[in-house]
């Protein structure tokens, strides 16, 4: 559980420090364009959305012990003994065998749940600010790119890269888009409240 914890607050704590340069580049980025009306939910949103995915590619895609394309090279050749995973659904038998022989959760809490509640706010916040989002197509899609493009990042890096994570991840983004759904539903106002004026 502290595991969950350290990596919650690291993230967090990026997330506060980018927040500002977010807010600046955002800020001068309408000022270029001298765009007139602007949607100040809609830029709260789109300035949380990138908080956001600065935070997630901190802890999923930055270097926490170096690089090395000679690294990722012999990975895939050695893929059980260097962390690559790519036998689908391997998470469950992962996740049993360490809560019934280990009486660990920390497979469960991190691996399984970790990787469907980080991609969450992907789902929600997508059909939140932006109309074309609000099919599931686009959001699946993005969801399973987004994934994909960060375990091809990690595979130059000292860390697990694992095919479940693709389908954990693009369910969270589902959820996440469930939930915009039911409060969309429930708030019909939020459903243009974020958006922009045209």
């Amino acid at each position: 559980m502290s595991y969950i914890l350290q990596y919650t607050l690291d993230m967090m704590i990026v997330m506060i420090i980018a927040t500002p340069f977010v807010v600046y580049i955002r800020y001068k980025s309408q000022k270029k364009r001298d765009i007139g009306l602007v949607n100040r939910w809609h830029e709260v949103g789109i300035m949380t959305f990138w908080v956001y995915l600065i935070g997630l590619f901190y802890e999923t895609i930055v270097p926490k012990n170096g690089v090395s394309l000679q690294y990722a090279e012999m990975r895939i050749q050695n893929q059980d003994v260097l962390g690559i995973n790519f036998h689908l659904f391997r998470v469950f038998t992962d996740v049993y065998n360490a809560i019934h022989y280990l009486n660990l959760w920390q497979p469960f809490f991190i691996n399984f749940l970790g990787n469907i509640a980080i991609f969450m706010p992907i789902g929600f916040l997508l059909p939140l600010l932006w109309r074309k989002m609000e099919k599931f197509f686009f959001v699946f899609f993005t969801g399973l790119g987004l994934s994909l493009f960060i375990e091809t990042m990690q595979l130059p890096q000292y860390r697990s890269t694992d095919v479940d994570d693709l389908w954990l991840n693009t369910l969270g983004a589902i959820l996440g888009f469930c939930i915009y759904k039911q409060f969309a539903k429930r708030i019909p106002k939020l459903k243009e409240k974020f958006k922009v004026f045209v």
